[in-house]
């Protein structure tokens, strides 16, 4: 499993597919990232809950919850890396004297605006900065750079309160549901299930049905939710999201930016450190239009088993056995062997 885990590391790291690329475009690229990771999903999945009337109403309706990244209990999940000095020596860069007027010669010679620059600022912008620049004279280039001077303790202010919020906002955005591949994990039913308190669900998440796959409306539909189920990638060094964040940043100045890798939201949400490497994790992303500000969005996909924890007391147990019978589950119940050499749970099919 670690080799194809690698395998899809690395084959995550080929796949870049720009936002400028139209929805056909895009398709082979993600079409070969599916197929690769519907080639190794494994056939069961873990979710492990604490006993409370939130997690047994959802375990009824079938619902599981994808909550936003501010509340996971890694400080550095989904936490934005960016290169800082990158972004500040590519605005000196853009800004300067030499620069622009080197553009404003360019332009003036008949040429049109370079792509790079057009992707940068949308075509209405750069069609109105290109008139601009075509009838600047020096004076009014240097005009332009006194200006920006004088304003640049606040401009470099509003730079930092951006960035800022690209953080936070990446946090907010993304809505994850995590899963495990291993129901024996003494760490996990300690840290999730409440000291072995709870219990755990299995899903097969091979083929899942939702109900976004199979409605007409699909595109159309403003409140469809699209999913996607990756493994985590335990790795010493954090996702480079510079260029997100630099994308952020121009919007949030009115430009029209656009990212070079759509699939930076999930490759950023998918590195984490090896001190959590016990988890392997698998984490289903959803996402709808216009979540931002959602505490969770919902996945309706019915477990195939349940595991009751080794210290469950009596009446949860009662109170979701009698809830797994109704959905016909296979039911199990977690315990210690105390022959066992391995610090590792055990369990047994109930009754």
């Amino acid at each position: 499993m670690e080799a194809n885990k690698n395998g899809f590391k690395n084959l995550l790291e080929q796949v870049v597919i720009p936002e400028a690329l139209t929805l056909e475009e895009r398709e082979p690229f993600l079409r070969t990232l599916m197929e690769y990771v519907h080639s190794i999903k494994p056939s069961k999945l873990f979710r492990y809950r604490e006993c409370s009337e939130m997690q047994f109403d959802a375990f009824y309706h079938d619902n599981i919850y994808a909550s936003t990244a501010d509340k996971f209990n890694d400080p550095y999940d989904c936490l934005l890396r960016f290169d800082k000095k990158f972004i500040y020596d590519s605005i000196n860069k853009g800004t300067s004297k030499e620069n622009i007027k080197q553009l404003r010669n360019y332009l003036k010679d008949g040429n049109e605006m370079p792509t790079s620059l057009k992707l940068l600022y949308g075509e209405e912008l750069s069609q109105q900065l290109k008139e601009v620049l075509q009838n600047a004279s020096d004076q009014d280039l240097d005009n332009y750079e006194a200006s920006f001077n004088l304003s640049r303790e606040v401009f470099d202010s509003n730079i930092e309160a951006v960035l800022n919020n690209a953080v936070i906002y990446f946090k907010q955005q993304a809505h994850v549901a995590c899963f495990s591949e291993t129901i024996k994990s003494v760490t996990m039913w300690s840290h999730y299930a409440k000291s072995h308190t709870g219990f755990a669900l299995e899903y097969d998440l091979r083929n899942i049905d939702l109900k976004c796959d199979n409605c007409a409306q699909k595109l159309d539909c403003p409140n469809r939710i699209i999913h996607n189920l990756y493994p985590v990638i335990y790795t010493r060094r954090r996702y480079d999201a510079t260029n997100f964040v630099d994308c952020y940043l121009g919007r949030n100045f009115g430009l029209g930016t656009m990212v070079d890798d759509i699939l930076f939201f999930n490759k950023a949400a998918l590195y984490k450190s090896p001190q959590w490497s016990y988890e392997k994790e698998w984490r289903l992303f959803l996402d709808k239009k216009d979540s931002y500000g959602l505490s969770c969005l919902i996945a309706k996909i019915k477990p195939k088993a349940i595991y009751y924890g080794n210290n469950i007391s009596p009446i949860n147990k009662k109170i979701l056995s009698d809830m797994a019978k109704e959905k016909g589950l296979k039911e199990y119940q977690m315990y210690i062997d105390l022959q066992s050499e391995s610090y590792s749970m055990r369990y047994r099919k109930t009754k």
